[in-house]
């Protein structure tokens, strides 16, 4: 397997075990274990042991020099402190495109706006893919690497993962539907002010239904509360 095969091996085995955290299949503070996660996934241990690293680095995961990897609490003030950084890089990435956008990438911006609208309202997948197309190309337009690397980093801590997850939060499909037009037409008109404050504002806001949804579903448990190891017995091989 080439380097592109073990990468992306990597990472669909990091959303895994990332889906059963998210699902509360595994609990804060319990241990991963390598042969077991390897079993359940249908993988070797390698690629298990090299996303439990990644996952480590994104805070999903804490991992103790010879005690194995555990869960980690997701923290609500963390996600909270995560959609700030995002929405103020997604905002300086629409204040670029702003600044550089043609009459051919607006063009493109609304085909994409108008097929959200147009999207089956029961084709969630579809809608978040439309919408993760829409903010890429932007970022496409802006020209901001280093930007887009902050706000890609951002995206991987929020505990729902665009495209796959996100239509489920209530309120969500509203705002996908109706927000994308004003910020595309300050970026149409190089309004970089608007542009930014609009971009910002739509991150944030749709951080605000995820966390009010999260709520709901009690998802924080306790997250602030320091985790006791529990003994040899819990530890991950």
């Amino acid at each position: 397997m080439g380097r592109t095969g073990k990468e992306q091996l990597r990472g669909n085995v990091a959303s895994a075990i990332r889906d059963q955290i998210m699902a509360r299949t595994v609990q804060p503070g319990e241990p991963l274990r390598l042969g077991q996660l390897a079993e359940q996934l249908g993988v070797s241990v390698t690629p298990v042991r090299e996303a439990l690293l990644l996952l480590t680095q994104d805070g999903w995961v804490t991992h103790e020099p010879n005690r194995g990897f555990r869960v980690s609490a997701v923290r609500r003030k963390d996600v909270e402190d995560t959609y700030l950084m995002w929405g103020t890089a997604e905002g300086e990435l629409a204040a670029r495109a702003a600044t550089r956008a043609t009459a051919r990438d607006v063009d493109e911006l609304r085909k994409l706006d108008a097929q959200i609208r147009d999207a089956d309202p029961s084709d969630g997948h579809l809608a978040t893919s439309l919408n993760s197309a829409l903010h890429h190309y932007v970022s496409m337009i802006a020209d901001a690497p280093k930007l887009e690397w902050f706000a890609g980093a951002a995206s991987r801590l929020v505990p729902l993962q665009f495209p796959e997850n996100f239509h489920v939060v209530p309120g969500w499909s509203d705002v996908n539907r109706t927000q994308h037009t004003p910020l595309i037409d300050a970026i149409a008109a190089g309004d970089v002010d608007q542009a930014r404050v609009l971009a910002k504002d739509h991150f944030m806001g749709t951080g605000d239904l995820l966390m009010q949804w999260l709520d709901s579903l009690d998802f924080w448990g306790e997250p602030d509360a320091p985790h006791t190891p529990r003994g040899p017995g819990r530890l991950a091989g």
